[in-house]
């Protein structure tokens, strides 16, 4: 019992590391490191060592893969550029298990105690997120350590030898339990160092311990595969990219197993014993070596692998709109030219919602107004950077510091506003199933599109004839609003008391759009002034 209470806590352990390390480094990684990551990286040189980099701080290739797309999605990085970088994550990645091999655990718990105290003391909240992502790889090495010492009395156990008898001699089944294990735990990393417990307390055979190493490799581009199988365009190259590369491994890799164990030729196994007699070395030695391999295979063909990759999954139309267009590394350099820029950017955010209005007419596609919505998103993340770092400059006109408040009071609109349609699209799912419910929704779209419409003229011209006319279209009293309520008193006294309130929910948010469309028109017609 209390040797799977061991194993269950260092897996825990593992996994809440893991999740502190991925949050707390999407807070540091800002606009203004991933544009230094894609200056340092593009010489595909420096981008394997910058990928060794980053899973040598992360320990995490999730995270660094969040860190890549993201960089993807905002237009800082091309598919080319990454694919050193995931190169270099790759073979470091192999490496770090040669750390583990060493008695670290002190030094761990030091970091552990160092970086909780610092994490909890307001004092030091300027320090907090670097504390969390340290507290989140102390956490990640004390669960791989705690497992790896479970492992050990399972040696002494009779139904755990039984059951090794059984796989004994079989390399195959070790391929498949190592992949089995590494799928269902989703790291191979814990896989290894549980195969390098089980090596040193005698339970693996080095030749069985290679297989599952192997096995344990592939599983975590099976798990890939499966977490990308919704991914289109860029993102899915990247993910692909990654997932062949355990394949591409195992491919080199188990033939040369199975020729030099039946066939005598000295290669892995041998090289790995010659290098140390520790188990737990030689291990460590072969999971680097799987690895490193088709990283030196695919950095010769960085070209031809990144044109297969864009002919099997190009860009996407939603990764095109998630680009800025207009905002550029350099941008915030002048912080009236960067203003322009933001509008200009903040513009294709207002046109994105009539396209989600459209998509709501078409009978409310969720996979295509969702891919519509996460573009938006991340083109909004890109736009709160720009007026977040202007926002730090020290020599602003009142003008102009005046003029960034009201773009951030639009964003803030723009943002809400997406919200609002994504909720708004769940409730005219439903609603459309009635008779009554599809009337409201087919109503309501319609005077939200022609609104939208309107302060899309309003953004671009500020004339004040379109301005009083969305004043009129969006005050309390005006016909936006007006139409909304009427619509819903309409259809309202057909419905039972499910529908009743699921409409009411829908009518509240038209009413709220209205209004952000009319706050929207103010600050439009503000700017101007």
């Amino acid at each position: 019992m209390l040797v799977a209470a061991s194993l269950v806590a260092g897996l825990g352990l593992f996994f809440v590391g893991l999740y502190f390390l991925t949050e707390h480094l999407k807070m540091l990684s800002g606009r203004r490191l991933r544009a230094r990551i894609a200056a340092w990286t593009k010489n595909p040189f420096m981008g394997v060592l910058w990928g060794g980099v980053f899973i040598a701080v992360t320990q995490s290739t999730a995270a660094t893969m969040f860190i890549l797309i993201s960089m993807l999605r905002s237009g800082m990085m091309g598919v080319r550029q990454a694919l050193p970088i995931i190169i270099g994550l790759n073979i470091i990645a192999g490496a770090i298990v040669l750390v583990l091999v060493i008695d670290i655990k002190v030094a761990v718990l030091f970091l552990l105690g160092i970086a909780g105290i610092v994490f909890t003391n307001d004092r030091a909240r300027a320090f907090r997120t670097i504390a969390g992502t340290l507290l989140g790889i102390s956490m990640l090495f004390l669960g791989l350590s705690t497992m790896k010492e479970a492992v050990a009395p399972l040696a002494q156990t009779e139904w755990f030898e039984e059951l090794l008898r059984w796989t004994q001699g079989s390399y195959l089944l070790g391929f498949a339990i190592g992949a089995a294990m590494s799928f269902v735990v989703q790291s191979s990393l814990a896989i290894v160092v549980l195969t390098i417990a089980f090596q040193t307390a005698g339970l693996f055979s080095l030749a069985e311990s290679i297989m599952v190493v192997y096995g344990a490799n592939v599983g975590s581009s099976l798990l890939t595969f499966v977490l990308c199988s919704k991914m289109t365009g860029q993102s899915k190259q990247i993910a692909m990219y990654q997932t062949a590369y355990n394949i591409i491994g195992a491919i080199i890799l188990v033939p040369a197993f199975y020729l030099e164990i039946y066939g005598n030729v000295p290669l892995i196994k041998t090289f790995a014993e010659g290098i140390t007699k520790s188990g737990g070395g030689q291990i460590a030695t072969v999971n680097l070596i799987f690895n490193a391999l088709p990283g030196i295979a695919l950095f010769v063909v960085l070209r031809p692998c990144a044109n297969l990759l864009e002919r099997l999954w190009p860009e996407s139309l939603e990764e095109q709109a998630s680009k800025p267009k207009y905002i550029h590394e350099r941008a915030t350099e002048d912080p009236d030219s960067a203003l322009d820029l933001v509008e200009l950017e903040q513009m294709r955010l207002l046109e994105s919602l009539s396209t989600c209005l459209d998509t709501q007419r078409q009978g409310g596609n969720p996979s295509r107004l969702s891919a519509n919505q996460d573009a938006s998103k991340v083109l909004g993340g890109i736009i709160r950077e720009t007026i977040s770092e202007l926002s730090t400059r020290r020599k602003l006109t009142e003008d102009t510091y005046e003029r960034l408040d009201r773009l951030l009071s639009l964003q803030h609109s723009l943002e809400a506003a997406d919200q609002a349609i994504a909720s708004l699209s769940k409730e005219f799912q439903a609603l459309r199933k009635a008779q009554h419910g599809a009337r409201f929704v087919d109503s309501s779209i319609e005077g939200l599109d022609a609104i939208v419409l309107t302060l899309i003229d309003v953004s671009k011209e500020r004339s004040a004839e379109d301005a009083v006319l969305l004043s009129a279209m969006t005050s309390e009293d005006g016909n936006g609003i007006k139409s909304v309520r009427s619509a819903y008193l309409s259809e309202e006294s057909g419905l039972d008391d499910t529908e009743r309130m699921r409409l009411l929910a829908a009518a509240n948010l038209c009413e709220r759009l209205i209004w952000l469309f009319g706050n929207m028109g103010r600050d439009y017609m503000a700017l101007k002034a």
